[in-house]
């Protein structure tokens, strides 16, 4: 316990102020390496979910308002405001939230994304003025909160049901396979759920979706608004599988 504690005692000081501890030099080297870390674990959720906002983006993001702050605190010395440069970020972030925020098929998207953004800038902030392990321990509880959440949310909404659904269409020389690869892509169906054949001149996709949430099955609204749509013909199962949840609201 003794060890432990004199341990616990010559650490405390570290969890603080950084600039105060150590020497300019290393620690704008250790807070850098901070402010990677706590993207990279930001971003790297993210980039699970195959998020427009990922592992490169939210790390550049952190770093980024990391090093503003650096240059907010060199900058003004001991007299001047050491927050003004570092205050901007909160303004600039802003735009780039605000990037992330779409309407899309009558929906808000990107709201999660947006305040992911804002999180990161503002732990990014943190770092910069020499709280690492605060950083740290923010980005750890923020994660775990983004992964316990959509835990709850799954079980709320309950399991994907999968059905199939054949789509007719006219080739026109590949531009409607191609059309409607795009949707394929946007509803985030894996190439191991469709597949296609010929049936005389037509070409047939063989689809499976989900017919359980209605973020899913919205689906069949945007095919059947593609250009060279002949039939679609659907088949209900009753299968659960596990699958990506909704999209974000």
């Amino acid at each position: 316990m003794d060890k432990l504690a004199e341990i616990f005692d010559s650490a405390w000081p570290y969890m603080g102020d950084l600039h105060k501890v150590i020497s300019p030099h290393w620690s704008g080297i250790v807070l850098v390496l901070c402010s990677v870390a706590c993207g990279l674990l930001i971003g790297a959720e993210r980039e699970t979910k195959k998020k427009a906002a990922g592992l490169r983006t939210i790390t550049l993001i952190c770093v980024g308002s990391t090093l503003f702050t650096f240059a907010s605190i060199l900058i003004a010395g001991e007299w001047a405001d050491r927050t003004r440069i570092a205050a901007q970020v909160v303004t600039g972030v802003g735009f780039l939230g605000a990037g992330a925020i779409l309407q899309h098929r009558g929906t808000i998207i990107g709201l999660t994304t947006g305040a992911t953004i804002w999180t990161a800038a503002a732990i990014g902030v943190l770092v910069g003025g020499g709280y690492g392990a605060a950083g740290l321990v923010l980005t750890l509880l923020v994660v775990g909160l983004m992964i316990v959440e959509q835990r709850i949310e799954d079980w709320i909404l309950g399991a994907c049901r999968y059905t199939h659904v054949h789509v007719a269409y006219q080739p026109d020389n590949g531009k409607t396979r191609i059309r409607l690869l795009r949707v394929l892509d946007e509803f985030r169906i894996p190439d191991s759920r469709w597949e296609v054949a010929t049936e005389g001149e037509l070409e047939v996709a063989d689809v499976q979706y989900c017919h359980f949430h209605q973020q899913h099955r919205a689906i069949l609204l945007e095919i059947v608004n593609l250009p060279g749509i002949v039939e679609i013909r659907r088949h209900r199962t009753a299968r659960q599988v596990n699958a990506p949840v909704p999209p974000e609201q």
